[in-house]
């Protein structure tokens, strides 16, 4: 994209070394907003000089008051990453410079640490980079992002999710007009309105009770990187506090949408169940998520109808369309004595069952150590934890999690020993339909052998714990004895062919 004719003379001078104290080392990257100047560790950033739909940066004031905005928005999510604002004067007759000085203003721009384009998340999900433990870290900082973020009760209101609808029709009848095309089936926008209006009540609840907060607002694959070996988002919008100020949920969608669009729906279960464990987030909350990640996909459909990329297009389309078809859920109960699998045959199952984001996952450990306000790999030292009455509270709220998230549409896999007979007998009393129940047979010896290998897991279990366990004799119904050895993708489906029997 050439630059406007105002702007010539600086991209001239950065492009020809011109600028005090800056050596390209990359060509210049353009966007529809920006230009990009890449150093060795530097990238600057310069607004260009256009007036948009949806910005404006006409005018230096405008372009000095974004470039300000970028810096305070982004500091909160990537603060060793974005540097300064800083002004490029003319000191001479072919000499600039960046800073405080003499010589006359001409522009602003960013001043950011340059990071490795190979570590942007785009990139590394295309080559099966995004390891489990990178996903967990990068939930994690999502979390305590979100945590961060102010919290606002005058915007996430249902009418402002219809607002973004109608605007979708409109970009997307626009864009179709401008590139001779019939715009696609309404049948998608149909499903959308509907899907708001049954969830009206909980987007509405979730507003009032500060979820509503002023978030990153472009949180998809690439616009997360690995810096200093952290997953760290950056290019956060800082444009339009509007489109910014969502339910949290909203801002998650976008990652989880994105990678289920590149296939990557175990990378997003798993990113979905660990937000919604380390958040403490609200198991009726599943309801809302496949509404918003099938609006992010009716955005990103309609900028790229507009921008005549047809087949992207029609990806997020058939995308948004799968997350409003949904297959009726599927709950599910694994129980085992320690080290027979049961929390690796779960996150094996979850993405092959109906959701947004695969099932939701909910595993005793993890419910037991929330409940002290401990970390998952954090060591139960409690007095009483495994008591008779705590293992019981911990059972009742996993009843009370999985009845929650099935009643929010969502498929559900229980994780847990099951080892007490009236623990597997009250999964029928409990959840309506009762789960199947899946118990998984492993000899001791290969049982040792997994609880050795674990790295920093949910459960304390250890081969005392182990060598102390005994199988039942007998299954009540509704549960089904399963041959745990294999791999756990022969495991998995084993279970899978249970479920579909």
């Amino acid at each position: 994209m050439p630059p406007s004719p105002e702007q010539s003379e600086i991209v001239a001078a950065f492009e020809t070394g011109r600028v005090s104290g800056v050596r390209l080392a990359a060509p210049r990257i353009d966007t529809h907003i920006s230009h990009v100047f890449l150093t060795a560790t530097r990238a600057y950033k310069l607004k260009r000089a256009v007036r948009l739909p949806f910005v404006d940066f006409s005018t230096l004031a405008r372009r000095h008051a974004a470039c300000r905005a970028e810096l305070d928005v982004n500091r909160r999510f990537a603060g060793e990453m974005y540097l300064a604002v800083q002004p490029v004067r003319r000191t001479g007759p072919d000499t600039y410079s960046l800073g405080e000085g003499d010589g006359e203003l001409l522009d602003w721009v960013v001043e950011m640490q340059r990071f490795d384009p190979s570590s942007q998340f785009d990139e590394l999900a295309a080559r099966g980079g995004l390891t489990p433990e990178m996903l967990d870290a990068t939930a994690d900082m999502i979390v305590a992002a979100h945590r961060d973020c102010p919290a606002v009760t005058t915007a996430g209101h249902t009418a402002d999710y219809r607002g973004i609808l109608h605007e979708l029709r409109a970009t997307e009848t626009h864009g179709a007009h401008e590139q001779g095309l019939m715009p696609g089936e309404p049948d998608i926008f149909r499903k959308l309105d509907i899907a708001l209006a049954r969830i009206d009540p909980l987007v509405e609840a979730r507003r009032r009770w500060g979820k509503v907060r002023r978030t990153h607002g472009d949180l998809h694959l690439r616009n997360i990187c690995l810096f200093n070996g952290r997953p760290t988002p950056f290019d956060a919008l800082e444009f339009d506090e509007r489109m910014a100020t969502t339910d949290v949920l909203y801002d998650l969608a976008f990652l989880l949408m994105d990678l289920a669009r590149i296939g990557r729906r175990s990378a997003a279960g798993r990113l979905m169940n660990r937000y919604w464990d380390m958040a403490g987030e609200d198991e009726a909350a599943l309801a809302i998520l496949p509404f918003f990640m099938a609006l992010r996909a009716g955005v990103r459909m309609a900028v790229d109808i507009e921008a005549g990329k047809v087949a992207e297009a029609d990806t997020y389309r058939q995308l948004a369309r799968q997350l409003m078809d949904r297959a009726p859920p599927v709950a599910l109960a694994i129980g085992g004595l320690s080290g027979s699998g049961k929390s690796t045959i779960a996150r094996q199952l979850a993405p092959r069952l109906p959701g947004a984001a695969g099932a939701r996952l909910l595993r005793s450990d993890m419910i037991r150590k929330r409940a002290l306000d401990l970390n998952p790999q954090e060591t139960l030292s409690a007095p009483g934890a495994y008591s008779s009455a705590a293992r019981g509270a911990v059972y009742e709220r996993l009843f009370e999690d999985g009845r929650t998230a099935f009643e929010a549409g969502c498929s559900v896999i229980l994780d847990a020993t099951f080892q007490e007979d009236a623990m597997r007998r009250a999964l029928s009393t409990r959840m309506d339909p009762a789960p199947l129940g899946v118990w998984l047979d492993l000899p001791l010896d290969q049982r040792l052998a997994r609880i050795a290998a674990r790295r920093a897991d949910a459960s304390d279990a250890d081969a005392r714990v182990a060598r102390g366990q005994s199988e039942p004799d007998e299954l009540p119904p509704g549960w089904h004895r399963l041959d745990a050895s294999g791999t756990p993708e022969e495991v998995a489906d084993r279970v899978m062919a249970l479920v579909t029997s």
